[in-house]
């Protein structure tokens, strides 16, 4: 498969998975032949923007268009068909994130993953940014004690299902799983989860019944701390950002494309790196590559890795509904 065309095919062709399309055109060697998606418009629009053959049916798509490589790029409570008909016929798939909104629907795809031996990537499309794998170097050295993060937006009022705490999980799965995952990917694993969440700021509503902000606390099994914010009611800029401090390391992202301020003992200048903006595009590259090369190891997050960034939503979660802090050994 060296030199070979890859054949991809989609299934979701909704605005995340145009993304993933806009990055492919970066990517000369691929050839979108296969475009699944409930909505027929939808569909038809992505076809006539990227190409590839329409379907109503995944299992029909994948057995005629012969993909090298799937795009799942779902909702997150349309999960299950797609990654198991891809598990079956021994095709290996990047997923976006969230991965579902049932943890045990996730973790018997993870199980089927580890049997098929097939190569998958969560798309945690963070873990390939320059800055922060040169701050994750540097945290290898300095370690740090304190970390605090937000994600920070304005009311998604329009969305069809984003608002739908049944349908999204929330922000604490549709976007703060971003932060959770980096502060997995940087500083360790989480032992402990508390979550505080407030309602009506935003008035309720069939379509927004999610919480307008929420506070989780995790505790490292490092011994450090850190204090993840996330709300849907901020009514002017938005803010992304994470930042890490320790007596000898300081590091700060700022914006979606996370890019990074670092001063360290071994070099107190401040250090400036920029965000990739083709992030997508260098996500893609790697999954490509790990297939061509069967080479797994190119893969930031497999699915495996995935579902244990998804368990700290899930904890949080339940912490919110409980009013507990919840420990590692109870996330299932």
């Amino acid at each position: 498969m060296q030199n070979k065309q890859m054949k991809v095919d989609f299934i979701g062709a909704g605005n995340i998975a145009y993304q993933h399309m806009q990055a492919l055109k970066k990517v000369s060697d691929v050839e979108i032949v296969g475009l699944y998606d409930l909505n027929e418009g939808i569909l038809r629009t992505r076809q006539a923007q990227f190409g590839g053959k329409a379907y109503l049916s995944i299992e029909q798509m994948l057995d005629n268009s012969n993909p090298d490589a799937v795009y799942i790029c779902l909702p997150p409570y349309a999960h299950g068909e797609a990654e198991f008909s891809c598990i079956e016929r021994k095709l290996s798939f990047l997923v976006e994130k969230p991965l579902s909104n049932n943890l045990s629907l996730a973790k018997k795809i993870s199980d089927k993953v580890q049997t098929s031996g097939i190569i998958t990537c969560s798309a945690y499309m963070n873990r390939y940014r320059k800055s922060v794998n040169e701050a994750k170097k540097l945290l290898e050295i300095y370690p740090m004690s304190l970390v605090s993060g937000g994600w920070l937006f304005e009311t998604p009022v329009d969305h069809p299902w984003i608002t739908q705490k049944n349908l999204s999980g929330g922000q604490l799965l549709e976007q703060t799983t971003h932060l959770f995952d980096l502060v997995r990917y940087l500083c360790g694993e989480i032992s402990e989860v508390q979550c505080y969440g407030c309602k009506g700021i935003v008035s309720q509503t069939k379509i927004y019944d999610v919480e307008d902000a929420t506070v989780v606390s995790l505790q490292l099994k490092s011994g450090a701390v850190a204090s993840i914010q996330s709300s849907w009611s901020v009514g002017f800029d938005r803010f992304i950002y994470l930042n890490l401090f320790g007596p000898n390391v300081q590091i700060q992202f700022t914006n979606w494309e996370f890019d990074v301020q670092i001063k360290s003992r071994s070099n107190q200048n401040l250090i400036t790196i920029p965000g990739e903006k083709d992030i997508f595009a260098i996500e893609s590259r790697a999954f490509l590559d790990a297939i061509r090369q069967n080479d797994p190891a190119k893969i930031k997050s497999d699915y495996k890795e995935g579902v244990r960034s998804l368990q700290i939503s899930f904890a949080a979660l339940k912490s919110l509904e409980t009013g507990d802090s919840i420990q590692s050994d109870e996330w299932g």
